[in-house]
């Protein structure tokens, strides 16, 4: 019988773009004072599971995130270049508001209907889906029986906990991640065995935490 990877999926913490509603994706931007604070949370939830490896998207707000776990582990993060951020093409660096008068049909489908959305000059989830599944098989292969901590981003890690339940992409909208949240799977593809999801209790006592899905 094959043995699972468990995988700790982690959203990476806060950046001054996620508290001012500004689309990310390709743009490297850093942590803010704050998500550091939720970077320390997150390495102090983990200091005690028994971690062999990390990984991170390649952007620095994932990569700082687990900066303070890989301190106390003594383990350098390897890239994961599978989940880096989607491409919002036109839409990354700018804000919210300014998308949806700019966009206004796109912008609606992408609330309605997320699923049938190709950013301009971007990506869609399904494209996002097909990258992210084969990093984690990849990691999976690699790391059988041994765990695994695994930085990413809000559309990525919304797009994962979907394909590994079974649910299709247009339920997009119906799952939540949290800034700095974690997710737990054991995963032996092509079964998932969710064991957390969404798990914020390491963040309750910051303070100005985010909560909108953004």
């Amino acid at each position: 019988m094959k043995k699972s990877c468990r995988i700790y999926l982690v959203r990476h913490g806060q950046t001054d773009w996620n508290k001012e509603k500004v689309f990310r994706g390709l743009a490297d931007r850093p942590l803010s004072d704050a998500g550091r604070a939720e970077a320390l949370a997150v390495g102090e939830a983990l200091q005690d599971e028994p971690v062999d490896f990390i990984y991170a998207s390649p952007l620095k707000r994932a990569r700082q995130t687990l900066e303070p776990l890989a301190r106390w582990k003594h383990k350098r993060i390897r890239p994961a270049p599978g989940l880096i951020d989607i491409d919002y093409g036109e839409w990354s660096g700018r804000p919210e508001a300014a998308v949806q008068k700019a966009y206004p049909k796109l912008y609606k489908a992408w609330r309605q209907r997320p699923e049938t959305v190709t950013f301009p000059h971007g990506e869609s989830l399904a494209g996002v889906a097909r990258r992210a599944l084969v990093q984690l098989k990849d990691l999976a292969a690699l790391h059988p029986g041994q765990t695994v901590v695994v930085a990413s981003h809000r559309v990525v890690c919304k797009v994962i906990v979907l394909k590994l339940l079974g649910l299709p992409l247009a339920k997009f909208w119906d799952v939540k991640q949290d800034i700095a949240c974690l997710n737990l799977f054991d995963y032996a593809p092509p079964r998932a065995i969710v064991l957390l999801l969404n798990d914020t209790c390491h963040l309750k006592a910051l303070p100005s935490r985010i909560t909108a899905d953004f």
